[in-house]
């Protein structure tokens, strides 16, 4: 996936909507998340490998509900398919 401009996939722009609104960076990628009751949390990996855990408790607004829906979605689809994207 690339991360320049209008060639952003969905997946990537969900990314960037849910962990930029806790503060990371561009560089940083989610390796796992799940929904929770305040939010959602996970772990995300950053571009040297290291990672990190993630969690939001406030309240999601329209966006963040599409970004989540779209990833926890998406990974439920790909793991029905064999784990083929």
């Amino acid at each position: 996936m690339t991360r320049n401009g209008d060639d952003l996939s969905p997946q990537v722009r969900a990314e960037d909507i849910l962990l930029g609104s806790l503060g990371f960076g561009e560089d940083a990628r989610i390796a796992s998340i799940e929904r929770t009751p305040e939010g959602y949390r996970g772990t995300g990996v950053w571009g040297d490998g290291s990672e990190f855990a993630f969690e939001s408790e406030d309240e999601l607004d329209e966006l963040q509900v599409w970004a989540l829906n779209l990833l926890t979605e998406g990974k439920a689809a790909s793991l029905k398919c064999g784990g083929a994207e």
